[in-house]
């Protein structure tokens, strides 16, 4: 049986499905629609949790260079911004497992 915080930090079936209908199929860093994946803003690592709120859309690349490339900053003002755009209440704080949950 998992964990509570592996539920939490998993992404559903249905919440995939959401943020792909969201970003629209397609990489919202470069708008590239192929070799797509779903991204957390703040990492499982980090305990982000599996909400629309904490992820984007983004092809293997723009993920690979948001994950451990050097364009990490730009990346991240960007997926701020992207987040921040569909959710008016977005807050950073509010993305992460914490065990009272």
């Amino acid at each position: 049986m998992a964990s509570r915080l592996s539920k939490a930090c998993n992404i559903s079936q249905k919440v995939r499905q959401e943020v792909m209908e969201r970003d629209e199929s397609k990489c919202f860093i470069c708008g590239c629609c192929n070799s797509l994946q779903i991204a957390h803003y703040i990492s499982r690592a980090r305990l982000g949790l599996g909400i629309a709120k904490n992820l984007g859309v983004m092809c293997i690349h723009c993920h690979r260079e948001y994950d451990n490339g050097k364009y990490h900053n730009e990346i991240k003002k960007l997926f701020i911004e992207h987040l921040k755009a569909h959710y008016p209440d977005w807050d950073e704080n509010k993305l992460t497992y914490r065990k009272e949950q």
